[in-house]
Order: C-alpha cells, then structure tokens, then sequence
C-alpha cells in the first residue's frame, strides 16, 4: 500500500524531520503520498502543522481547475480487469473455458471533492459475492448507469442506472448467458454498451468476444452495432458527438498487434481507425477519452497479453495517427518513441481510466509505485488486487491522491457528477428498411500500400466479407513476422487464413480509379485489388461495416488517415454508377470451388496410381488431428504442408513464404504495418507463373485460373463454413450445436430478418 511504503520509507531513512527531536509518521494516506513525492522526507526544521499546511496550499492549486470542472465523481471499486488478455474481462456464467471473477468485494462509490484532505466516500451500492463496474453518468448529471453481476456463476454482467437523487435503481437488459458492461449514455437518451451477444469465440483462444450494441434508454430495442471479428471495448462519447473505442483486429495478419482506436457517428456510421490502425506501436490503445473542445485525447498504451493498465499518454491526431506520430508520454511531457512490446506500459507507475479535465489535468484510476514483484523479482503483471486508488496528475507527473485506499478494494473507472453540453453533432440513426450500404472509394491507387503500381494495373475490385465461428473446437497454430498463437476451428491448415471467407462478387474499377459499388448492410467486409487476370494486387486486411443507407467513402487504399475526406451520409463523390453485390450462400470452399477443377484438370495425372513422384491432387481424405478437421490430399499438396508434432498432437502446417512452394499468400501472422503491393499471392505464386500459365494443366479455362487464384488470395481457405470437414466427436458436436443454438437465441431483431430466420436451429450434423 502507499501508506505502508511511506512509512517503511520514512523509517528507514530516520526522518525525524521537525526537527531532531520530534519523530514523524505520516497522519493519513494523503500525507504518506506527499513523503513519498518528496523522497520519504520533508524539510528540516518545519513542525507538522507547518509542513501540512504547505502542502494543502499546494494540494488547492494543484486540484484547482478538477474542483471547478466536477466536485462530484462516481466509480466502481472492483478488482483490476483483464485475464490473459487486456480485454477477457466478461466471466460469463457458462463460458467457453477463460474467465477471471474473483470474490473479493465491490461497491459503487461516489466521492465528493474536500478542500482539506481526502475526499469524502459514499458507498452508494456494495456487494461481497458480485461486482460492479463501468459507471457513467447522463449528460443532465442526474442519473449514473453501470454494469452490475450479482454472482459468479448464478448471474451475468448486465446494465443498470440509478437515480442519483432518489437512489432509485432499474435493471436494463438481461439474459442468463450474456454480459452486458461498458456502458455509455448517447446524445439522444438512447445507450451503447459492450455486450457477447454476438456469440463469437476468439479466433486465437478460446474466450467470448464482445461487439457494441445499442438500446432505448429502457434497455428495449437492443440493435447490434459492430460486427467485428474479435473484441471492441471501452466505448467513449467525445464533446464534438464521436464515439471512440478500441477494437482488437487480425484479419490476414497477426493477432498480437494492433489493437487500435477506432470511432464512429453515434449512430454506428464511419466507423474507421483513428489512432494505430497500422502500426506496431501501441500495442493496445485502451481507455481513450477526448479532451473537452480539444482535439487531443488521453489513452492508455498496454499489451496483449497483459492486464488493461499500462501507460498513460497524449496523443495529438493531427499530428499522425500512426505508431508515435501522435503521441506524448508524461513525467514530463515529451515526445513518444514507437516500441514492439507484447505487454507494454506495464514498467514504472500503471494507469487506467484517465479522465481529462482538460488538456494538462486528469483524474484516473493510478498505481504510483507500479506493480508488486513476485518471488523471481519480476513485476506482477496480472495482480488482480492491486491497490490502484483514483489521483489527479498532469502531463508533468505532480499528482494527489483523492481517495483513500488503505484496506480497500482497487479503484476503477472515475466519471464526474455533472451536466454536460450535448454534442452538436445530430444522430441520425439509419434507416432499418433499408439492407444495403454504398462504398465510394476517389482513387484505389492514393496511399502507401499501393506505391509503385502503374496506373491502369487494377481492374476490379473484389468485395470479401468474414463469417464468425460461434465456438472452439480443435485448433492449430501459426508463426511469423507478426508473432505467432493458436487458431481455434480452422477453417484452414496452419498458417492459412483465420477466419471463413464469402466472396460477393468483383465490380469494376474505372481508368481514373474510382469505384462505387453497394454492399450489404451489417456485414464485414474487406476488399481486394485484382489486376486483368482476377490476381490480387492488394489487399486491405482489416475491414469495415456500414450501417442501413450508409454511403463511405475514402480516398484511396491504406492513405494517411488525415487526408480522408469529410464523410457525408448519402453521397457518392466518385460519380460512378454503382454495382450491385449479391450476398452467395456459402463462404469460399476448397472442395466445392477448387476441388471440381482439379478433378477436370489435373487428377488424371496427379494421383498415386499414374504416377507418385508428383503431387496428389485427389480429393483423399487427410485427417488432422489437433485441428479436427479433414483436409484433402490435394489441399496439403498444393500448399506443401508438412506434420508437425505427434499423435492427436499434430497437426498440417504450410509456409506460404517457401522459395520451394508453389502459391504464395499473405500470412496470417504477418506484420500489423501495410505490405507493399505485388509481393504475395496469386500474381506470384509459381503455380501461376510457372506451371498454369505456361499450358501446365490442359484445357484449364481462364474463369478456372481465377478461381484457383481467388483461393490463394483469401488464405488458403479450406472451409466455406466451420462445421464444414470436421471431425468432431458427439461431445464436441454438442458443444457446437450449444453455442449455435445461443447465437440465435440472443441474435436481434435485424439480424433474424436478415438471416431469414425466426427460432433458434441446431447445428447441421
């Protein structure tokens, strides 16, 4: 604790600071604070009365502009949130494996700003079984909303408000199965909130994911709001009528960087990067909030595998919103430089949740002395009970402490008590009659990620969206540049492609770049640069999604984010007369799509009764064993995958980077930062270059070439679903029919109608 800190420190220098005779002890928290900023002593020859009052005159200027921002503030005392991952925090009552609730009491609080010492603590709500969290507070200041789970496994995370002055309390949602937290009030009454409804697992392990959804302020109506591969968190509105949060994102590249800040309208629209979006540094932007009529935000940088502190920053997005273009560390304020750290921030003080007052001040929840050693005398980076209280500090590191902490459980997410001008930026919520979006991009050739490419090699441009596997069963692994982990389902051998990909169609690229073309609503979705022979020129790994009668536009492909045009709901800025996508039935499959071509094209030579010294490329059945799945003689053949490990431990592995491979493909444990163009796929795979387009396989057509083309430029993938090819045993089969059935059940309105679905269905077997 810091009062037990300063007090071992004050004895262990022998400070007897008021003179020789007088021995101190610190009288308070407040005071040990104070020692231990001025190194364990005070000055020779002040009395105590003396010394404090000095530092109360310095403590009143010091919390001067907070006192004048909010004399009020709310907040959670819980443990500190995070598992084996910054944002496995939901402890689902039936999870898939992962989740971290500990038992050691929680309480929503309210202090009240004293100008004589600490501030004054109401517990407004407590519980010694369950956990409180996430507060927020309503534009008018009147209502406080939070996410409350009364038990570990007998309830979940879901939403509640209070009314501050009647103390009044109302549940919002609820649903045995889900967590509902992170909650935050939107200008128009309505509330966005983190929620596992999605019925996603994790593509690298084996936790629920969260997505953001929207509610009537009654908890009605939920709609989903993101559809994103893995977890959002940390919803926050912005003074100017923004939401900013972080998503965590992988497609095509590694899972451990980045996780990046992303914002969108209040009404689900433009949701894009704003901060690391391609970069290696910060691993994990988390807990950002805007400053007041600025346009600078704190954040905290931490990591992957660490706990959601870190370190406190600033950042300036006009200044470049990639690696530290952008951004400042504190104590003192200075420029940032980039980093590649797994967990990161997790050296020195840790913070969480800053709350700017304005551009110099925040209130956060702060851990000054840093994270406790453990026996080997390294920092305990997971310490769940780690005594954080809530401080205001400035960009140069002075600091107070506001409430007590001694014997208590850490401090969480401080929010101030106080009416607040609404954004002037309307909600215009979407139009839900509507099932389709417009994309308009000025230039595919403008941006980084396209330097070098003549003008008129892009012809098409192919429009790819991702499916979601709703559980964990079998898995393999992947390795390279970006790192390396786990993939739970493949829908691909090792290496290959994370996730299950649908092909909705290719539209036409014009001779000055432009493109407009509409897409479903809803839905994510990359895209694909493709030259004459429907090869891959470049490819967006990441994605986006656009709400009912959305129109996005860009300038071009991976451009710097500040040269991104306004974004204007309903215009289509390129002029162009749109194409029109139409949704297939079923993701990319190897056997279905690639497969049939082979057997035409190929079989009759490549199969080991004509000939076993060149490959197979029949449709045998080769059983992977940790994967659990069944891939094809052909598919292990082309990608020359070999077996790693032994017995039910083994599984097919590919090395898309092989001089001695015949296709090439961008690796799912690739860098986060953009891969130049013409470097990986189809247009330079040897299977192309060397063998099919030199007359190697007789009679094949060209609308075969670029089908075989357009699975090497997805992945690899095997799958066109994740219950396609497996070998699971009835348990498992359980297992999936379970949480396919739950994705159902909790599914809302609009994706029912979508899906054309009324009642929850098993899975096929």
């Amino acid at each position: 604790m810091i009062f037990a800190a300063a007090l071992a420190a004050a004895s262990a220098s022998g400070v007897a600071a008021f003179g020789a005779e007088t021995a101190f002890a610190p009288a308070d928290e407040m005071e040990a604070d104070w020692l231990e900023q001025g190194g364990g002593a005070v000055p020779t020859g002040m009395t105590h009365g003396a010394w404090r009052a000095k530092m109360l005159k310095r403590r009143a200027a010091r919390l001067a502009s907070v006192a004048k921002f909010a004399k009020r503030w709310v907040y959670c005392r819980h443990w500190v949130m995070g598992g084996s991952h910054y944002a496995y925090t939901e402890a689902v009552s039936d999870a898939h494996a992962e989740r971290t609730f500990l038992k050691i009491g929680s309480s929503l609080c309210m202090a009240e700003y004293t100008p004589s010492g600490l501030w004054k603590e109401t517990v407004l709500l407590e519980t010694k079984e369950g956990c409180f969290r996430d507060v927020d507070v309503s534009p008018d200041g009147r209502r406080i909303l939070y996410s409350f789970k009364a038990s570990d496994r007998g309830d979940d995370f879901h939403l509640y408000e209070m009314n501050l002055a009647t103390r009044k309390v109302r549940q919002l949602t609820d649903g045995k199965g889900v967590a509902d937290y992170e909650g935050c009030y939107l200008p128009d009454g309505r509330i966005l909130f983190n929620s596992t409804r999605c019925m996603q697992i994790v593509d690298c392990w084996w936790t629920e994911v969260s997505n953001l959804y929207r509610c009537e302020a009654d908890g009605s109506n939920i709609t989903r709001i993101t559809y994103d591969q893995v977890h959002d968190n940390y919803p926050s509105l912005t003074w100017d009528g923004r939401i900013l949060y972080t998503r965590w994102e992988y497609n095509d590249r590694s899972q451990m960087y980045p996780q990046p800040l992303f914002s969108m309208n209040v009404d689900g629209t433009n949701q894009r990067a704003y901060y690391g979006g391609n970069s290696w540094f910060p691993t994990t932007l988390i807990h950002a909030r805007a400053v007041p009529g600025s346009p600078l935000f704190f954040g905290i940088c931490t990591g992957h595998h660490s706990l959601q502190p870190g370190e406190l920053m600033r950042f300036d997005p006009r200044e470049g919103r990639e690696e530290a273009q952008g951004a400042w560390q504190l104590e003192p304020l200075r420029r940032a430089k980039a980093r590649k750290v797994d967990a990161d921030g997790q050296q020195g003080r840790v913070a969480a949740y800053p709350y700017p007052v304005d551009e110099k001040n925040v209130v956060l929840s702060f851990l000054p002395q840093g994270w406790t050693r453990n026996p080997n005398g390294h920092p305990n980076y997971r310490d769940h009970r780690a005594p954080f209280a809530l401080y205001w500090t400035d960009v140069n590191g002075a600091r107070e402490l506001l409430v007590a902490q001694k014997g208590k459980t850490p401090c969480g997410r401080p929010v101030p008590v106080r009416a607040r001008r609404l954004p002037s930026r309307p909600s215009v919520m979407p139009n839900e009659k509507l099932t389709t979006g417009v994309v308009a991009i000025r230039d595919v050739y403008v941006g980084d990620a396209m330097k070098g490419v003549p003008r008129g090699t892009v012809k098409s441009l192919r429009v790819v969206s991702i499916d979601y596997r709703a559980a964990g069963i079998g898995h393999n692994g992947n390795g390279g540049p970006g790192g390396g982990g786990l993939s739970c389902s493949p829908p691909a051998l090792g290496n290959g492609t994370w996730g299950v990909k649908r092909v909705l169609g290719e539209v036409p690229v014009a001779k000055d770049g432009s493109v407009a073309f509409e897409v479903p609503a809803r839905t994510p979705l990359y895209f694909m640069l493709l030259d004459e022979k429907g090869r891959m020129v470049q490819s967006m790994r990441s994605w986006t999604t656009l709400q009912p009668g959305e129109t996005a536009s860009c300038v071009g492909c991976h451009e710097p984010l500040n040269l991104a045009p306004s974004f204007k709901n309903g215009s289509v800025e390129t002029g162009r007369s749109l194409a029109s996508l139409k949704k297939p039935p079923r993701g990319f499959s190897f056997t279905k799509d690639v497969q049939p071509i082979l057997d035409r094209r190929c079989v009759a030579c490549h199969n080991p009764q004509k000939n076993a010294d060149i490959p197979d490329l029949t449709d045998a059945t080769v059983l992977d064993p940790r994967s659990k799945r069944k891939w094809s003689k052909a598919y292990v053949s082309l990608t020359r995958a070999s077996l790693h490990g032994n017995g039910a431990d083994s599984a097919w592995t590919a090395n898309p980077d092989s001089h001695k491979g015949y296709i090439n493909w961008i690796h799912s444990a690739s860098v986060p930062t953009p891969i130049p163009p013409l470097v990986n796929g189809s247009r330079v795979s040897r299977l192309f270059t060397e063998k099919l387009d030199k007359g190697h396989a007789k009679g094949i057509t060209d609308d075969e070439k670029r089908t075989i083309a357009c699975w090497v430029d997805l992945g690899i993938p095997f799958c066109g679903d994740y219950f396609e090819a497996n070998a699971w045993n009835d348990k498992e089969l359980e297992r999936w029919d379970y949480f396919s059935c739950k994705r159902e059940k909790f599914a809302t309105v609009d994706e029912r109608r979508r899906a054309g679905k009324e009642k929850p269905n098993a899975a096929r077997r």
